[in-house]
């Protein structure tokens, strides 16, 4: 890169990062005063980021007998430079990238147009140098942010239809066969399974809920968990560590908490408790492979 053509990428990243620093809390500061506040703040940045990028090309920019010439590049190079800062400041605060990122690398990344600019404004190998640069970072960008954004989006549309990112919990139980689980569209997901003889009444239904669906003693709320509560309560015992026997004119309900979940079965009075113990010592949380087939079935196909 030719040294006058240096001198002017580095001024240009200079008037950048002033622009950056000056710029961000003007705009922050203007904001309580409404959305004119704001443009007529940004309208003067970009009057003064001009008329600095005209001084500066006239100085150091590429040679041109037309005097109009250091006029419409440092119009060019303040209009796009402060647009993009804008722009990129718009992307920091909707996506919360204060959060992730150091405010001294975001000051920067909002500076970066302007060398960008003025690199493009030199034509033969330094444009094209530039060019191969921008569209490198570009391409870069997209691959890093778009595996996240589409996990983000399709999470999105889970929560949305199903209420709830947690996996379904499921058993094995011989004699039961395992139905498609329910979404109640919150934490809550009821796991039905069927006796594969057919005996009508004697369905199984496994729970899973979030960890502030019982709180403190399950037996001294006074009622049973979840969906289940409007039961009338007959009898609750702690059978086990972090398990808790139900019973009421309806059902029999096992309760156990594993790490920072609720589980519990529930099935007909009549059924053996040991039915229960079984279910829910294998109960577990789908797999991977699971939950995507279970997501299949339950999402509506996208309308196209």
């Amino acid at each position: 890169m030719p040294a006058r053509a240096l001198r002017h990428v580095a001024s240009a990243a200079v008037l950048g990062v002033a622009t950056a620093l000056i710029g961000t809390p003007t705009v922050i500061a203007s904001s309580f005063g409404g959305e004119t506040a704001v443009l007529l703040v940004l309208g003067l940045l970009t009057v003064a980021a001009v008329a600095l990028a005209t001084g500066i090309d006239r100085v150091t920019g590429p040679p041109d007998p037309e005097p109009s010439g250091s006029f419409a590049r440092g119009l060019t190079l303040g209009l796009m430079g402060t647009g993009a800062a804008a722009l990129f400041g718009l992307v920091v605060v909707q996506s919360d990238l204060r959060s992730v990122l150091p405010d001294a690398l975001l000051l920067a990344a909002a500076a970066l147009p302007f060398p960008f600019m003025a690199a493009l404004q030199w034509p033969g190998a330094v444009r094209r140098g530039t060019t191969l640069v921008i569209v490198t970072c570009v391409v870069a960008s997209v691959a890093v942010w778009f595996p996240g954004a589409r996990q983000g989006w399709y999470d999105k549309r889970v929560l949305t239809e199903v209420g709830t990112l947690s996996r379904p919990w499921v058993t094995t139980v011989d004699g039961y066969q395992r139905q498609l689980p329910q979404h109640t569209g919150g934490e809550l997901i009821v796991t039905p399974y069927l006796p594969v003889d057919g005996v009508r009444g004697a369905e199984l239904q496994l729970f899973r809920d979030a960890a502030t669906a019982v709180e403190g003693d399950p037996c001294a709320a006074g009622t049973t968990p979840g969906a289940l509560a409007i039961e009338t309560l007959r009898s609750c015992r702690q059978v086990a560590a972090h398990r808790w026997s139900f019973t009421t004119d309806a059902s029999q309900v096992l309760l156990g908490q594993e790490e920072d979940t609720w589980v519990w079965v529930a099935a007909a009075p009549d059924e053996p408790s040991s039915l229960l113990d079984t279910a829910l010592d294998g109960a577990r949380p789908m797999t991977g492979d699971e939950y995507d087939a279970w997501l299949d079935e339950v999402l509506p196909e996208p309308e196209t």
